[in-house]
């Protein structure tokens, strides 16, 4: 009940339309009624010339001084009319309703997509994208049938069923006793078919999202997946998923499939009861041949809409699945997602501190008691082992993550009592994983700061060293880069990242491995832009090359999440301990060389 109520508060903000739909679809109702009560009115016209009945239905037209010639003309013109207002009328529910829907629709997945970006970056290391993608797709286009196409159903088929009982009561209440009989017996089934469609459908959404990951997956990494001829195993691990769609679509089709008959069946007994009554009464002189043609077509036009409803029970119990996952994430996002402070900061001042800093990936211990000062235009360099926790650390400083214990501050103001887009707008990262859009050239670094314009743009294309490339791309700046800048080399892409973070210009730097993955002659282009990046800002670096950190103001090397050793590259070398450890494994190391470092 609570999961309906959650749904149904979602129409709020359109009572005005729904009432207009309501009207009409009371409108639709009477004249459904109006038609099933002429049938018999029409069909004694036809055979006796007694139309009084028809008159009744119609209240403009005169009750007396009609003769035969006339009604002939009347009784055509207003069936034609009861049909014209209903159809109008079908229509202004039908289009009310799907803006309703459809609104409430796009509310609802506008108001998911706000909530997943709202999210921590540690929700999205859990979740699989596909999951999320197939909650904002699938899950939300469920429920666009249950909201747009069921809710209108339920309520359009419910004022139709109240007016032909109506009717048929009014006819002849002891034989609509008789043909309403098998209703209650309709409730159980349609209860627990629905029951058993809601649990299918919740498991049949849960594994589309797993397919909708798989396919993720392996289209974004379809590289890797042919360099290891991996094909047929995403072939078997893709057939397993969708054999149990396939399973699971087959038992909502099976519970589908058992509603109509069902109906069908209690409706026909419902009928045959009521013409063996109504035979008895006919018999008996205690009811008219035209009064039960009337009475049967209420009927008859009643068993439809009870029909069509079990139909709209198995399209609601559907959306209703869906809804409870889209619900499901939203109240997660609603406990975990990132709630940044009140104060904002226009730019760096002093300096950054660690204070006592210890993070925990669950129950993992990745950084432990970091006490350390970072001054405004200072050249960190992080180093360490693989794993010790280099990356967490600077993820740390725009509160990707947020510490376990300590705390961190910006000129003395800890960092969780800032707007978050007040700290974020403070801070540039180039990784050594590049994100680009499948979009322009000059929308990829305007990604940095949207308002400047084209020849700001271009300015930071060349102090990246990316102008020339960039030229000679065949639309220039307007490029299509494609899926992850796939058009371009590794070089081409990284150039490009520092070209958005030289276009944002934020005080506070982070190079994660920015050059670990490009070959000597690229390093060498890309390093040369980093530099001209770095000036004047306080930079955290990240080298898997440690000889790309030898001009840094201060190195730390961290072991077992503490910091063991700081100081700059000669002292560290002449302690003989970790750093010096690392540096001559690396430096001895076949084929590895620094062609560049820091600052020169």
């Amino acid at each position: 009940m609570r999961l309906y109520i959650r749904l149904l508060k979602n129409l709020v903000p359109y009572l005005g339309y729904i009432g207009l739909a309501v009207i009409c679809m009371v409108v639709l109702s009477m004249t459904t009624g109006a038609l099933a009560y002429l049938v018999g009115p029409v069909i004694k016209f036809l055979f006796t010339n007694q139309g009084e009945d028809v008159l009744k239905v119609v209240p403009f037209l005169p009750r007396e001084g009609i003769d035969r010639e006339e009604m002939i003309l009347f009784v055509p013109i207003v069936v034609m009319v009861v049909a014209l207002v209903k159809g109008l009328s079908f229509f202004g529910q039908a289009y009310l309703m799907g803006y309703v829907g459809q609104r409430i629709v796009a509310d609802m997945r506008e108001r998911l997509y706000h909530h997943i970006q709202s999210m921590p970056l540690s929700f999205f290391t859990k979740t699989p994208t596909g999951v999320l993608i197939s909650r904002v797709t699938n899950d939300v286009n469920l429920l666009q049938s249950t909201v747009t196409d069921a809710f209108a159903s339920l309520m359009r088929d419910t004022f139709t069923i109240i007016v032909l009982a109506g009717v048929a009561l009014a006819l002849d209440w002891r034989l609509a006793l008789v043909a309403f009989v098998v209703f209650p017996l309709a409730i159980t089934p349609m209860v627990k078919l629905g029951r058993k469609m809601r649990k299918v459908s919740k498991k049949s959404q849960t594994t589309m999202g797993s397919i909708t990951s798989i396919l993720q997956e392996t289209f974004t990494g379809i590289k890797v997946v042919k360099a290891f001829c991996m094909e047929e195993y995403e072939r078997r691990r893709f057939s397993r998923e969708n054999r149990e769609l396939f399973r699971m679509i087959m038992k909502s089709i099976k519970v589908k499939a058992l509603s109509p008959p069902l109906m069908e069946f209690l409706g026909i007994t419902g009928l045959a009861l009521t013409i063996w009554y109504a035979g008895y009464r006919i018999g008996k002189g205690t009811l008219t041949p035209e009064g039960f043609v009337s009475f049967f077509a209420a009927v008859f036009m009643l068993y439809q809409p009870i029909k069509r409803l079990s139909g709209v029970n198995n399209t609601i119990q559907h959306g209703l699945a869906a809804a409870q996952r889209i619900f499901d994430l939203i109240d997660l996002s609603q406990r975990e997602r990132e709630r940044g402070g009140k104060v904002r900061i226009e730019t760096l001042k002093e300096g950054i501190e660690f204070r006592g800093v210890s993070f925990a990936y669950e129950k993992d211990w990745v950084l432990k008691g970091i006490d350390l000062y970072v001054r405004r235009g200072e050249v960190l360099a992080i180093v360490g082992a693989s794993g010790v926790g280099k990356t967490t650390f600077v993820n740390l400083i725009p509160r990707f993550y947020d510490v376990t214990e300590g705390r961190i501050l910006i000129d003395g103001i800890d960092i969780r009592e800032l707007d978050l887009t007040s700290l974020r707008s403070l801070i540039s990262i180039v990784s050594q994983t590049t994100i680009l859009f499948n979009d322009t050239v000059r929308n990829n670094i305007a990604y940095g700061d949207v308002t400047k314009g084209e020849d700001e743009i271009i300015e930071a294309a060349k102090a990246a060293n990316a102008h020339d490339f960039i030229m000679s791309l065949p639309n220039g700046y307007d490029t299509i880069i494609g899926e992850q800048g796939v058009r371009l080399s590794g070089g081409q892409r990284q150039r490009l990242s520092i070209a958005r973070a030289l276009l944002k210009d934020a005080p506070i730097l982070i190079l994660d491995e920015a050059t670990s993955s490009l070959d000597s002659e690229s390093e060498r282009e890309v390093q040369k832009a980093l530099n001209r990046l770095m000036e004047g800002r306080t930079v955290f670096v990240i080298a898997h090359r440690l000889s790309t950190v030898r001009g840094a103001d201060r190195i730390i090397t961290l072991k077992d999440g503490r910091i063991v050793e700081m100081g700059t590259h000669e002292e560290l070398l002449s302690k003989g301990g970790e750093y010096a450890r690392l540096y001559n494994l690396q430096f001895f190391e076949p084929g590895v060389t620094g062609p560049c470092s820091l600052r020169g």
